[in-house]
């Protein structure tokens, strides 16, 4: 009897410690998220894997202008090593050293069809370079945030994009936390909202957010070159929604679209400037140029607004000779591109006229619209927007015919230089006259500057109607639905009759 009663003990022994291992194993197998890429992307091996990484590292020079910007967004590449590890050494060598609580990766969906926005919640990342934990305090706040951002776990169980930049972050930084985020379908509204998700969590920790993102797919060389140099534009002016558009246009491509769409919002949001680090494609690297898929990597750093320029709020004016001297550029630069077909180079040493900052530059024949391009913000100075602006509206409004070297003398040039968009909470708080007016709605936008509604005489309901209509192709009466996003922006306007 105590010979079976022993037995049984130990059966049951046996069995609860089985059952214990095996809970156990299941999780630890819950909360690890193991490598699926290892071994095909990058080196399984962890010795060779960091060899790799400094190969890359060391080919790439400091940048002295980042040195002492405050770095708080990548745009990183995420293909196999062997052809996107090169490119995406550039913004890793940025940040190398730099202490960061957490590093928020923004990737997109390639193998799972989902809707809405992916956090993974808790545990760690693992690599052949160790565990990654995750920040689960940033997570629970994404996940209260919004019912749009949901813990999605098929999302991330052979996703490559936020996969790739563990382990050159793992070589680089100290010490840090991870937030991986997977967009799947979205809109630019998800977008926006997840861009103030992200404010919302830098004011809590010091963060560094990566979009991860390939460019163009399997073109030939040179028009890859020329699709992807227009997203590096787009980048450069944390013009998102520029950059939506041109896609829809089918102008350029890129595979991480909203991550990077995010990215720039909260960039514009933030204050942020852009840095190119390093464009490069597949045929860089391999003989095939007949199909090549496009690399950038990119910084975003805290620039340091110089206290003469233009503020925020574009209280301060220009003189009437840097007036001059801008829409002296403009008509000069036009000129230059109709006669030569380049960009003229420019220079100028004038604090004000370099101060970093969006502009539209508007082409008027005989009182009528002859074209009109610009950009919301920018990271060059001032005086190089006015001159890209002036050709593109001169030559890439796609609303009209280019312009002629002898339609020139007869078009009068006009200059809005702008302030960064804010979000507004109602529509009755525009200023007709003071504030240019962005609409947003899901896939849909358009802008319309400060002085249309001196020009048209309308009233701020047929201005709206006109906006959401006209320029948005939105209902007319959008801008009242809660789901319409509106900012507001003001503009410095100066025209040549203006200053005669």
């Amino acid at each position: 009897m105590k010979i079976i009663l022993r037995d049984n003990f130990i059966l049951v022994t046996i069995t609860l410690l089985t059952i214990f291992l095996f809970m156990g194993v299941c999780f630890a197998e819950e909360v690890i998220k193991y490598s699926v890429f290892s071994g095909s992307f990058y080196p399984n091996n962890r010795e060779l894997l960091i060899k790799q990484i400094n190969f890359f590292l060391d080919n790439v020079e400091d940048d002295i202008f980042l040195k002492d910007k405050k770095i708080l967004g990548l745009i990183s590449p995420h293909a196999g090593y062997e052809y996107s590890g090169q490119v995406a050494a550039y913004g890793y060598k940025a940040v190398k050293g730099r202490e960061y609580d957490t590093v928020i990766v923004l990737g997109p969906s390639h193998r799972y069809s989902f809707n809405g926005i992916s956090v993974y919640r808790e545990g760690c990342f693992r690599t052949p370079l160790g565990d990654i934990q995750i920040d689960k305090e940033l997570t629970e706040e994404l996940l209260k945030y919004d019912e749009r951002i949901k813990f999605i776990p098929e999302a991330f169980s052979r996703e490559h994009s936020i996969e790739v930049q563990l382990p050159f972050l793992q070589v680089v930084l100290p010490s840090f936390k991870l937030v991986p985020i997977i967009l799947g379908n979205v809109d630019l509204t998800d977008c926006k909202m997840l861009a103030d998700a992200l404010k919302m969590l830098s004011q809590k920790k010091n963060i560094l957010v990566i979009a991860s993102s390939d460019l163009s797919h399997y073109h030939p060389y040179i028009q890859a070159e020329i699709l992807d140099k227009r997203v590096a534009s787009y980048v450069e002016r944390l013009d998102s929604l520029g950059l939506w558009n041109a896609v829809n246009k089918n102008e350029c491509e890129l595979c991480g679209l909203f991550a990077v769409l995010v990215l720039l919002d909260y960039a514009r949001d933030a204050g942020f400037s852009s840095r190119v680090l390093k464009y490069a494609n597949s045929g860089d690297v391999i003989s095939d140029k007949s199909a090549v898929v496009g690399y950038l990597s990119c910084a975003f750093y805290q620039q340091e607004q110089n206290k003469d320029s233009l503020t925020n709020k574009g209280e301060k004016m220009f003189t009437k000779e840097q007036k001059i001297k801008l829409l002296s550029i403009a008509r000069n630069s036009i000129k230059e591109y109709l006669l030569t077909g380049r960009r003229p180079k420019i220079d100028i040493d004038e604090p004000d006229l370099k101060v970093q900052r969006g502009a539209f530059v508007t082409l008027k024949k005989n009182g009528q619209l002859r074209g009109c391009i610009g950009s919301f913000t920018s990271n060059q100075p001032l005086y190089l927007v006015v001159s890209n602006m002036a050709i593109e509206a001169a030559v890439g409004d796609p609303r009209f015919p280019e312009l002629s070297l002898e339609e020139l003398d007869q078009v009068e040039v006009e200059i809005s230089v702008l302030t960064e968009p804010e979000l507004i909470d109602d529509w009755r708080k525009i200023r007709l006259g003071i504030d240019g007016v962005i609409v947003r709605r899901g896939f849909s936008s358009g802008v319309f500057l400060p002085q249309v509604a001196t020009e048209t005489g309308w009233d701020l309901e047929t201005f709206l109607r006109q906006l959401c209509s006209g320029k948005a192709g939105l209902p007319a009466d959008c801008y009242k639905d809660p789901k319409t996003q509106i900012y507001t922006f003001q503009a410095i306007v100066f025209s040549e009759s203006e200053i005669k």
